[in-house]
């Protein structure tokens, strides 16, 4: 049974709620700390109604004092917009909505980034208060940078290795379908090693290249954060990285809602 919260205590924690084009993860902020993540494929219901419930049940206070939710997934946010009003009979708050960015976004037209990107670009930088360089392993790849000034400058988009190796099965009549793997042998000796080589050490190898031409932009080499679902996998296969972080797209939105809260003179 979902605990509905009888009045705004900005003393308690929030859900938050990142919409990704895979998974859609839920999780508790409080304290300026992020816990309790559990995620779910997107555009499952029924899945999201059963993490909802059993994660709210663990807030304290009665329930969260708000929702708020970062999507790249028009549709999925549209759904999940109206469940959460209907569950708190509280208007979620939508980042990039009623909820500022939390970085400047020096880009041509800054309505075009992904809140995910913006999202992990804010906690990469409010950690390390320093020019940076975030790598996220999820349905894509993004390389994104941000400058001395705390201000997302941009990056470059290339397609994840699920996506990819789906692709090469998809387009290619006798290429089969494969896990991702990084194989014993540097050279394939297998069509599926092969594969697995070209893909997740391909992609090792062009995001090295990516962070290696920023560092020459910026005439300094910056720290380099991972994060998304495939984080963990690349990482060992990536000795340029400094961190990983898997939630770091939700810090970023918690750290919005803390921004949000300070404007609002809470």
């Amino acid at each position: 049974m979902i605990r509905v919260p009888r009045e705004f205590n900005p003393d308690a924690p929030v859900l938050l709620v990142n919409i990704g084009n895979t998974n859609t993860a839920l999780a508790m902020w409080g304290k300026d700390e992020v816990s309790r993540v559990v995620a779910v494929p997107t555009g499952q219901a029924t899945a999201f109604n059963d993490a909802l419930a059993a994660l709210v049940e663990t807030f304290p206070h009665g329930g969260p004092a708000a929702s708020v939710i970062a999507s790249v997934v028009p549709a999925a946010l549209a759904v999940l917009r109206e469940r959460l009003d209907e569950v708190f009979d509280r208007v979620p708050l939508v980042l990039g909505e009623q909820v500022a960015l939390p970085i400047d976004v020096d880009l041509d037209d800054p309505t075009t980034v992904g809140m995910d990107r913006v999202c992990g670009a804010a906690a990469a930088f409010d950690r390390l208060r320093r020019s940076c360089v975030v790598v996220s392993f999820g349905t894509a790849v993004t390389v994104d940078l941000v400058s001395d000034d705390g201000a997302f400058a941009g990056g470059a988009i290339l397609p994840g290795v699920r996506m990819q190796l789906a692709a090469l099965h998809d387009r290619a009549a006798q290429l089969p379908r494969v896990e991702p793997a990084f194989p014993k042998n540097v050279i394939g000796r297998t069509t599926a090693e092969a594969m697995q080589n070209g893909v997740c050490r391909g992609i090792a190898g062009s995001v090295r290249w990516l962070v290696e031409a920023y560092a020459t932009e910026l005439h300094a080499w910056p720290q380099v954060v991972a994060t998304g679902g495939d984080a963990v996998f690349m990482a060992p296969h990536c000795d340029f990285l400094d961190n990983v972080v898997p939630d770091l797209a939700l810090r970023g939105l918690g750290l919005a809602y803390q921004k949000h809260l300070a404007r609002m003179g809470v």
